[in-house]
């Protein structure tokens, strides 16, 4: 039940980088009489990223023709692996994930570019997606302080259905409801009675329940304000990880622990095995072009817990530019490039990479689908990306538990100690319980690395 961004990955070979050194590295422009400095820039992802990250590159190539760009990328699962074998030599640009900076931050590694953004450019993007790569070493606190990385991108996790399918079972069944409402989250008792009405023989109404999504959306959380003291047995989070449970346990609208094992949500959704699932904007190209089926985006369902609002995770992933890097002027560059560059928001939504990190791209031409026209349409309901990043009366978005962390530890060893609750040999509470200590001991050997 691990909460990770599954795509379609692709490995590709790195590539030799052949020594280049300039002999201007000052300041940075598209003058062409500068000498030629080569940067190397890392990343992750599907073929449909690569492909996407690849012609951004070849854009900002143009543009800025001094700057020699080697574009190397791995698959999701390896690439952190590959970056922390690279040492002190680190690539000149390089993703940082949101669950892993406050350590990378915190060891010096990344560099410290306060000075090499403007308001403006700060203000043309979300709050959010600055404000979570900026980190206070003195005091260890996040979201303050210096800033060390640039968005690559915003994304809110939201719940997607198949809507060629759905309207199908709907016909079918001659059931008398409609589509979700784009705008308005169901309850979870409604939600698990909409799951019901559409159940078929091999067709799941749901491949996957995101944890943080539920908890989250019941006004719970893993740990105080301080991060310091856990509140998994608080009854909002019990409720939460039981509400989960009985989707397979007592509905039997959910693949068990081991149908999840042996095929993923995210493939079962693409195999029209499941009606619902979650998706990033990061999902759009793999989707428009792996799927011959309709799909679009609903709110979170929100659970019964006095204050509590429809809730996704907003992940996000950082450019960052190496601290020991010769050649910050040019990485930089590249990084205000492909964060702040109205014309490279314009072709990365157009790519279907991501929701645009420019404000007005994203509340423009993205919502006026500028540019996308058969398949690349979907999904109708872009505002509520929008939405969830803005905070609406009815939808909300939070950064994932993860970000929080010095390291992984405490919710990876939560997360792989589970079974019992989603085997149903224990109830939520008889497990969250029991679980406590070992969970809190987590948080404290967090603590003790700051």
């Amino acid at each position: 039940m691990k909460n990770k961004l599954i795509f379609a990955l692709m490995v590709t070979s790195m590539v030799t980088l052949a020594a280049c050194t300039s002999t201007s590295e000052g300041s940075i422009s598209g003058s062409t009489s500068q000498a030629t400095t080569s940067i190397e820039f890392f990343g992750w992802g599907s073929a449909e990223e690569q492909e996407n990250f690849q012609a951004l590159v070849d854009s900002f190539m143009v543009e800025y023709p001094h700057i020699q760009v080697i574009y190397n990328a791995t698959s999701s699962d390896s690439y952190m692996t590959t970056l922390k074998n690279r040492g002190s030599s680190l690539p000149d640009v390089f993703y940082m994930p949101d669950y892993e900076f406050m350590q990378w931050a915190d060891s010096g590694r990344l560099y410290d570019m306060s000075n090499d953004v403007t308001q403006d450019e700060l203000d043309s993007v979300w709050a959010l997606s600055t404000d979570m790569y900026r980190y206070d070493r003195s005091s260890s606190m996040l979201g303050t302080g210096p800033l060390f990385a640039l968005p690559k991108d915003l994304g809110p996790y939201l719940l997607v259905y198949n809507k060629t399918l759905l309207n199908q079972i709907i016909s079918d069944k001659s059931l008398s409801i409609g589509l979700p409402s784009p705008t308005t989250p169901m309850t979870w008792t409604a939600f698990r009675d909409y799951l019901k009405a559409i159940k078929i023989p091999n067709v799941f109404g749901i491949g996957s329940y995101e944890m943080m999504h539920a908890v989250y959306s019941n006004n719970a959380d893993y740990w105080d304000a301080t991060v310091t003291t856990q509140t998994i047995t608080d009854p909002n989070f019990i409720q939460a990880f039981q509400f989960i449970a009985d989707l397979h346990l007592v509905d039997g609208v959910m693949p068990s622990p081991s149908q999840q094992n042996s095929m993923n949500a995210y493939q079962r959704f693409l195999n029209s095995g499941a009606v619902f699932a979650w998706m990033g904007a990061w999902d759009m190209k793999a989707f428009w072009n792996t799927t011959s089926f309709d799909f679009d985006v609903i709110p979170t369902p929100v659970g019964p817990a006095a204050g509590a609002k429809s809730t996704s995770w907003v992940g996000s992933v950082g450019y960052a530019v190496s601290n020991n890097s010769t050649k910050k002027a040019a990485a930089m560059t590249l990084a205000k490039y492909l964060a702040f560059n109205e014309e490279a928001a314009i072709l990365n939504y157009q790519l279907g990479q991501a929701m645009p990190n420019v404000k007005t791209i994203a509340e423009g031409a993205w919502l006026d689908e500028e540019g996308l026209s058969g398949r690349s349409l979907m999904p109708a309901n872009k505002q509520l990306f929008i939405d969830t990043v803005n905070q609406t009366t009815l939808i909300g978005g939070k950064n994932r538990a993860r970000y929080y962390l010095y390291d992984n530890t405490a919710i990876d060893d939560l997360e792989d100690s589970l079974e019992p609750v989603f085997a149903g040999t224990q109830t939520a509470q008889q497990f969250l319980t029991a679980y406590a200590a070992s969970f809190q001991a987590d948080l404290d050997d967090n603590r003790s690395y700051l």
